[in-house]
């Protein structure tokens, strides 16, 4: 390993624990890192000491336009449906027909979490329509607030594993560059499935029989402490606009038409149909700019330079052959990338940037194995179910809803739910790749 590949994951580490202790966005420090490659380089050029000189233009061409473009395009189009109150109509709708089946009902706010995400949505616009939205139910049915507002970000950030979704296009592009061919749609599945178990699991520990009131463990029942909503009406539902929200609807179905059928690109797609919709409803486009995650923008963008910059410089193939060294067997190096994705997921708030960060080294090491999409599956999925831990965002807008008095009890509980995802599902997920290796 040479004195640049060194220097790239000296700079990453940097970057990872800078951006857990300092709270300063990753793809800040990734810009910042990939130009710091770029003046050690010149310098080590002079006195002709350096194995490959980077350029600034060299390292600003690893810019991900396309999905840059994708995630504007995606958060505006859905923006409009958000505008336009139909997704909260029908959000409201499903929910008082199905508000007595107690069961059921956790499973309402899943699918619809998990059908706007594998319908490109980014998981984070779907999961703070949803929580407010899930927050106002908590208030007829406080027994059902907690698993509910869980399956429903569980659910929508799983959904994320779609290959229209930002987050599996970042897969895409890292397995398009490692030259690689995998199953996405098996690996979208798959992190269903995983997802569909922690979900049960949660029911069956939080299940309303089990949930008690703090008055009623003063009198000596037993019990888990049951955290209510806020007891003001906080969800700013848009009023329905029907004619609105019927454009926006079709919008969005001739969006997946297009990408699913006629393979036309994500982005450009979704982007142009949000503006042809910002024309005809000009007075419900103001300020949707704000609709547009700039804080991921910046983390995707900088990760991607960054990592970029890495394999330009054969970093990652030597990380590969030091992983080699040190082991020949490909479990146990299934098993070091699943735990560490999963835990990094869990300390770094961008679920997103963690992908963007570890799947390349996934497929640099595993790139050739005819099990890759069960492999992938084993490190990306566990991942997304960090979403539940409250330096989140899906996590800090669950705390935010919860009746103050109980914020820290619910922060916590949170913490622990996030925590103890790490240990066991990425070994769940890896028993199938693990047994077929």
């Amino acid at each position: 390993m040479n004195l640049p590949q060194i220097l790239s994951l000296v700079l990453l580490v940097v970057i990872l624990v800078l951006a857990v202790w300092r709270h300063v966005n990753i793809g800040l420090l990734g810009f910042s890192a990939a130009a710091v490659m770029v003046m050690v380089s010149a310098l080590s050029a002079d006195g002709s000491a350096a194995e490959t000189v980077l350029s600034s233009k060299a390292v600003l061409n690893h810019f991900p336009g396309a999905i840059v473009t994708l995630l504007i395009g995606v958060s505006l189009l859905f923006a409009h449906l958000e505008k336009s109150g139909g997704l909260s109509w029908f959000t409201d709708k499903v929910y008082s027909k199905m508000g007595h089946q107690t069961h059921l009902v956790p499973w309402i706010g899943y699918f619809i979490g998990f059908a706007i995400s594998t319908a490109g949505a980014f998981s984070t616009a779907s999961i703070t329509l949803l929580v407010p939205v899930i927050a106002a139910l908590g208030r007829k049915h406080p027994r059902l607030f907690f698993i509910c507002e869980m399956a429903a970000i569980i659910g929508a950030n799983t959904g994320a594993l779609s290959p229209i979704n930002p987050t599996g296009q970042v897969i895409l592009e890292a397995a398009k560059k490692a030259q690689v061919i995998y199953s996405p749609w098996l690996v979208w599945f798959l992190g269903m499935v995983l997802s569909f178990v922690l979900v049960i699991a949660l029911q069956i520990v939080f299940q309303d029989k089990r949930v008690v009131d703090v008055s009623e463990l003063n009198k000596g029942k037993k019990g888990y402490l049951l955290l209510k909503p806020v007891t003001q009406e906080s969800c700013d539902n848009h009023q329905l606009q029907p004619f609105y929200a019927l454009c926006s609807t079709i919008a969005v179905l001739i969006f997946l038409f297009l990408v699913i059928f006629a393979k036309a690109n994500v982005g450009l797609t979704a982007l142009t149909l949000a503006v042809m919709m910002m024309l005809f409803f000009p007075k419900n486009s103001k300020d949707f700019v704000k609709k547009i995650p700039w804080n991921a923008v910046v983390v995707i963008s900088g990760l991607l330079v960054f990592i970029g910059t890495m394999m330009q410089i054969d970093t990652m193939k030597a990380v590969e052959q030091g992983l080699l060294s040190m082991t020949s067997s490909k479990i146990a190096l299934l098993f070091m990338l699943a735990y560490l994705t999963t835990f990094l997921s869990n300390v770094e708030s961008s679920t997103l940037g963690v992908i963007s960060l570890m799947i390349p080294m996934v497929f640099t090491i595993f790139g050739d194995s005819p099990q890759i999409s069960l492999i992938l599956a084993a490190c990306a999925a566990p991942a997304m179910l960090s979403v539940v831990n409250p330096i989140h965002i899906a996590g800090t807008l669950v705390v935010s809803v919860t009746d103050e008095k109980q914020q820290e009890t619910m922060f916590k509980r949170l913490l622990i739910i996030a925590f103890a995802t790490v240990p066991f599902f990425p070994g769940l997920a890896m028993i199938v790749p693990a047994i077929m290796m």
